[in-house]
């Protein structure tokens, strides 16, 4: 809440007016910015204008005029970063403006209300027992706070006078925006001072006499409305001010009224009113409430112990007298800033986007932090918040300027643990300068030394770190020169999926029986009660204090909420209903705990404790009674023995599923119910490799791919050392295995495995005997070849076996020969060669070609580029990011699987795949980087649904990511000088002048295709600025299906949420689109020998039927093959002109339950649908229709179907 005092009686008729509209265009803009700029000295630029000026005026305007417009256009980008982000930011404050109608109509209602108020009558002093008798039989109750005041013990008066009525919040401060779901305005009603004594605070008693003056008061109001005729269309109900339990307010409501409109109805404002009930300012001596002080006296057998503090019962009461000198404190901030405004608006719409708000943080959620916390920061900042009392901030900073330095100050410095924030808000005092003060409280800390308020009582460490991450997250954005994040910044809200912005979630939930309840009833001792006031926030607190640690590094960040948890209830009841279970005591049906996982430590097997010493440590104590029989002493390798839990990993659930479940239950309650089945069920989706212990081992394990390099470095040595005419230069793996991102992991003898042979790429040193045409380099590539085979097989025959085969990857170019090996360890490689007179001949062909050859033979170059030269860039880059991002591997192969249930995967490059699949990896923002597989693969999904390929190209920054450069750039308020170490990280990011090159190659691709239909996906990045290189030759009715699965993926999510049922039809394929489908069955069952086993199989069962050995005729291999690759290749040769096929290209993954069903589906090309006038070479099969328009002949062609695959048929369906 950002308070400003003003009387309801005077309230303005209008908000302020704004000098630009959406309709301007940006002409008009600079033409009103540069009058303005006379008057008031700030020059707004853009640079259209700018471009426009020096291109085109520059006969017409002097060199002075040109010179001043370069000036405002560099000082334009110094305010705003630039020019384009002023003119967002000026696009968005007129967006959210509050409409000028709408607040006229609740102003209206403002004033009859303080009307009523002013007509309620006084009432005389009573005692509780009076109090209560009043009260019977009335429509309202008394929402007095628990516990409730006893007649017996309760010797103090209450009664009723007339309230000081003002208009506070950011409605009257005017930094109120349009909000789709409401806004609400506070009203303080100031109780009067001789309602009160001078120890009131102690044990609740003014907060009791401030329920009963509510009562009172919502009695009267309650019969005026209905005097007034007002009650019709009008709800009147009490909440709880910030979800603070200690302080209920009077909401009042709006609906629809079905007879004529009333004219003070402003339902359709959608505003709603708070009548906040306050206590005189300074009413209390504020030294006796500091955070740090007990205020609720309770009997103890223990005399010795001092009782807890009670910060938060502390709080209620001092922010409740608080009120005028933060109004004063603002608003005269607000006088001498002229952005102050604008850049509280952008700080509302920066924590609202990411879930954050000013309630109180302690009963869930990510409250603490809300706008008035924000300003009220900014405002510190104008005054100070160096360690020497620096200004931070300046009055004469643009809006950008002041929300870029407040998210830099809570970035950068910490206010929990090394120091706080000291501040004066008594706008009197002359030396009220604002510090940094380098002592830590263990509690966020922003510390008001004239009101004796910490402002971020209601933050908790927890929220406090997460604001910290989201505010390092947000910094990084906005010192990114290269790509605008305005949009991640303000637009994009974070917090409507769990799944998206979190790794794991948990919901934590009780049983019908009441037994937990029991438990922490038990454990809420009187101590507690008056330390957390609720059960409710002594649950909340004891919840992350236990999963804090827990899991410790395990996890950066976590949020625990109460699902279901009620803050308004009707005047006639005394506080908010429990959950619907029937005997519950709490105000939730369930807890949820959210997390952001530390991918580098969530799988590790140990939890490592303190180092085991003669006598036990305290922290070794601490760490045996947390994790009681869990923990054992271990020897670790530098020869240390640590107290240390051992966990098991596991294929289907992270090793943080292992934990939460024991710490809950040991240490919250046993009979706790604790679900994640999500989780479970999307790592349950990923193959499972036949090897030993595979079910047993983390989905992050590589060891699989390990092997295989193993057994390549041994091949790799053996042609190394081979005596060849030319040496070999390099040898080097350009395959999906090499990469961690195939779909199945390699096993040994898995030849049914389409990727069973991982294409190499051999060089030899350089050589000026290479024959200089085509045909003939490659049959000299091949005698390469046969003497490589040859030498194996003399030295190594007996274990590798060898055999060539045609490559026609490379279009026009049907003379590659490959040589394929496989390995006595099981796996196999292709080898095929290149020179550097490849490239040579290739462009020397393009060039001497006729020009309508020209594009057949410039697409024959980008297949050889992106098979040889660029796939050993790929591969190499993959690999290294791979090791980086942990999560990386396992959700590329689930992406694949889907696109693979999806019938799509063949027709997309698998180096494509990979490099959709690592956008929310290396360009993560807003949200963190995957933590989880669920949530990576999740995240793809919805960027894909949400890119629009035709007018976005996706440029990827394929750099690892180093938190230490992170910090390094930004350290402290002052920063630091950039070292030669983060230099060099600096340069192998992205220029800003690469970057633009590269949409450049964009817009000139769409210059000649503006609507996709040739090419679609543009993926670009260091490695490939052209963007092409793996997404050409992609049919549009693909990549338009690709992107309609995702949106309905995703709206299915959010529509239903995330379930058993919902997870299976995300990988159930949706055959009947498709023009017809042919059902097949394959003679062999390919799960086993794919190497695959399902969750569910016995060990020892899917071992029989796994292969050990290579068939000893390797012309047997292709009959343990799916013949569906070979039945696809005959037909989309055949019919490539007038139908698109698709067909799983994993049978061994997606061929049912013993891998040997497939699918061939169609679809006829929409030129092909209609008649068509009658041509000679048409390429089709026709049939007349009269005598000059034929049609497709779909019967005859679906016959031809069903005959080429007549010994695998099962069923054709047709649409």
């Amino acid at each position: 809440m950002t308070p400003t005092k003003r009387d309801i009686s005077q309230v303005e008729g209008s908000q302020e007016n704004k000098i630009s509209t959406p309709k301007k265009t940006f002409r008009e803009r600079r033409q009103e910015a540069n009058e303005k700029e006379n008057e008031s000295g700030s020059d707004i630029s853009d640079e259209e204008d700018e471009e426009e000026h020096t291109t085109h005026t520059s006969k017409k305007l002097s060199g002075s005029t040109a010179a001043y417009d370069i000036h405002v256009a560099r000082e334009t980008a110094e305010l705003f970063q630039s020019n384009i982000f002023k003119l967002q930011i000026d696009e968005l404050l007129e967006q959210v403006k509050l409409n000028d109608k709408h607040v006229l109509k609740v102003e209206k209602f403002l004033h009859k209300l303080y009307d009523l108020i002013q007509q309620v009558p006084d009432w005389e002093d009573k005692n509780l027992s009076d109090t209560l008798s009043y009260f019977k039989g009335k429509s309202v109750a008394i929402p007095f706070v628990d516990p409730k005041p006893a007649v017996s013990n309760t010797n103090y008066k209450f009664n009723y006078k007339a309230p000081e009525v003002s208009l506070i919040g950011s409605f009257a401060l005017k930094t109120g925006i349009y909000q789709p779901q409401g806004s609400s305005i506070d009203v303080l009603l100031t109780m009067p001072k001789e309602l009160f004594e001078k120890k009131d605070f102690l044990n609740l008693r003014c907060l009791h006499k401030r329920s009963v003056y509510l009562a009172y008061f919502t009695s009267h109001l309650s019969n005026l409305l209905v005097q007034e005729k007002i009650d019709e269309f009008l709800i009147v109900e009490y909440s709880y001010l910030h979800d603070n339990p200690l302080l209920p307010i009077l909401t009042l409501k709006c609906q629809s009224n079905d007879e004529a409109e009333h004219e003070l109805n402003f339902h359709k404002t959608k505003f709603s009113i708070n009548l906040i009930i306050g206590f005189p300012y300074k009413i209390f001596e504020a030294k006796k409430l500091l955070p740090n002080k007990n205020c609720i006296r309770i009997a103890k057998e223990d005399n010795e112990t001092p009782l807890p503090a009670t910060s938060l019962y502390n709080y209620s009461i001092l922010s409740s007298t608080a009120y005028e000198p933060y109004l004063k404190y603002l608003y005269k901030c607000k006088k001498q800033t002229e952005a102050f405004r604008e850049a509280s608006i952008l700080g509302r719409l920066w924590l609202q986007q990411r879930g954050f708000s000013s309630k109180i943080s302690q009963s869930g959620g990510l409250g603490g932090f809300g706008t008035f916390e924000f300003t009220t920061l900014m405002t510190v900042l104008l005054n100070g918040g160096g360690e020497n009392g620096n200004k931070i901030l300046l009055h004469g900073f643009s809006s950008y300027q002041l929300f870029k330095g407040v998210i830099k100050y809570l970035a950068t410095m910490d206010l929990c643990t090394d120091g706080h924030l000291q501040f004066h808000s008594d706008i009197t005092y002359t030396d009220a300068v604002s510090k940094y003060v380098q002592e830590g409280f263990q509690t966020p800390t922003i510390f008001d030394k004239s009101t004796k308020i910490n402002i971020l009582s209601k933050l908790s460490v927890s929220n406090y770190n997460l604001l910290k991450f989201y505010a390092k997250e947000t910094l990084s954005m906005l010192n990114d020169v290269v790509q605008d994040h305005f949009a991640h910044i303000f637009l994009m809200n974070i917090s409507r999926s769990d799944q998206l912005k979190y790794d794991l979630c948990y919901d934590f939930k009780f049983p019908m029986n009441g037994s937990i309840e029991a438990d922490l009833v038990s454990k809420f001792t009187a101590t507690e009660r008056i330390k957390y006031i609720t059960i409710e926030n002594f649950v909340v607190h004891k919840v992350i204090s236990v999963m804090k640690y827990a899991l410790n590094e395990r996890i950066i960040n976590l949020e625990v909420q109460l699902v279901g948890h009620r803050s308004t209830f009707a005047i006639n009841k005394r506080k908010p209903n429990v959950a619907l279970t029937p005997g519950s005591q709490f105000n939730f049906d369930h807890i949820r705990v959210k997390l952001i996982v530390n991918q580098d430590e969530a799988e590790k097997l140990i939890t490592k404790g303190p180092v085991h010493s003669e006598p036990t440590s305290h922290a070794a104590v601490l760490f045996k009674s947390f994790w009681g029989p869990k923990s054992s002493l271990r020897r670790f390798k530098d020869g240390s023995i640590n107290h240390c839990c051992l966990w098991n990993t596991s294929s289907s659930e992270p090793v943080i599923s292992s934990i939460v479940p024991f710490v809950i239950k040991r240490h919250i309650s046993e009979n706790i119910n604790i679900e994640n089945n999500v989780t479970k069920q999307f790592q349950e989706l990923l193959p499972l490799p036949n090897l030993a212990a595979s079910s047993k081992t983390s989905v992050l394990n590589m060891t699989s791919f390990f092997n295989l390099k193993k057994s390549f470095d041994n091949l790799y040595k053996i042609i190394f050392r081979m005596k060849l005419p030319l040496s070999a230069k390099s040898i080097l793996p350009v395959d999906t295995s090499f990469r961690y991102t195939s779909l199945c992991q390699p096993v040994p003898f898995a030849y049914s495995n389409p990727k069973i042979f991982q294409n190499v790429i051999l060089e030899f040193e350089t050589s000026q005997k290479w024959p200089d045409e085509i045909t003939s380099l490659e049959k000299a590539k091949t005698a390469f070849l046969l003497k490589i085979n040859e030498q194996l097989e003399a030295e190594h025959g007996t274990q590798y076996h060898s055999f060539f085969s045609r490559d026609e990857s490379i279009p026009f170019n049907l003379d590659v020969t490959t040589l394929n090996v496989l390995t006595p360890d099981g796996y196999g490689f292709k080898f095929r060669i290149l020179t550097e007179r490849d490239e040579v001949l290739y462009l020397r062909a393009i060039s001497n070609a006729r020009k309508e050859a020209t594009p057949a033979l410039e697409n024959t170059f980008l297949q050889f580029t992106s098979t040889y030269l660029a796939s050993i860039r790929h591969t190499r880059t993959i690999e290294n990011i791979s090791h980086s991002y942990q999560f990386y591997s396992p959700v590329v192969r689930l992406f694949k699987k889907w696109l693979d249930c999806h019938l799509l995967l063949g027709h997309l490059k698998d180096e494509l795949v990979e490099l959709i699949a690592m956008k929310p990896f290396t360009d993560h923002y807003p949200y963190s980087t995957p933590g989880s597989v669920e949530n990576g693969f999740l995240k793809i999904l919805k960027f894909i649904a949400q890119w629009n390929w035709k007018d976005e190209p996706l440029i990827l920054d394929l750099v690892k990511p180093d938190a230490a450069y992170e910090d390094q750039m930004e350290v402290s308020i002052g920063g630091s000088e950039i070292n030669s170490e983060t230099m060099k990280k600096l340069s192998e990011k992205l220029t800003l002048a690469q970057y633009k090159a590269i949409q450049s190659n964009f817009r000139n691709l769409r210059k000649d295709d503006p609507n996709g239909i040739h090419l679609q996906f543009f993926v670009a990045s260091r490695n490939d600025p052209s963007g092409i290189l793996y997404s050409s030759n992609i049919p549009l009715a693909i990549a338009t299906r690709l992107t309609a699965l995702a949106k309905v993926a995703i709206n299915l999510i959010q529509t239903h949420g995330l379930n058993s049922q919902t997870i299976d039809l995300l990988f159930a394929p949706g055959l009947k689109d498709y023009g017809f489908v042919v059902h097949l069955q394959v003679p062999n069952k390919l799960k086993a020998s794919s190497g695959i086993i399902t969750q569910s199989e016995f060990k020892n069962l899917a071992n029989a039927d796994a292969p050990l050995v290579f068939p000893t005729d390797l012309n047997d291999l292709s009959e343990k093959m799916d013949p569906t690759y070979q039945l696809m290749k005959y037909l989309n040769m055949k019919y490539k002109n007038t139908m698109i096929f698709s067909s799983h290209k994993y049978i061994g993954v997606n061929g049912g339950e013993d891998g040997n069903k497939n699918v061939i589906t169609g679809l006829i090309k929409p030129i092909y649908k209609k008649q068509m006038k009658f041509k000679v070479n048409m390429d089709c099969n026709a049939k007349p229709i009269d005598s000059e328009h034929v049609a497709l002949n779909k019967e005859s062609i679906y016959h031809e179907i069903a005959a080429f695959s007549s010994d695998l048929i099962v069923k054709f369906d047709l649409e």
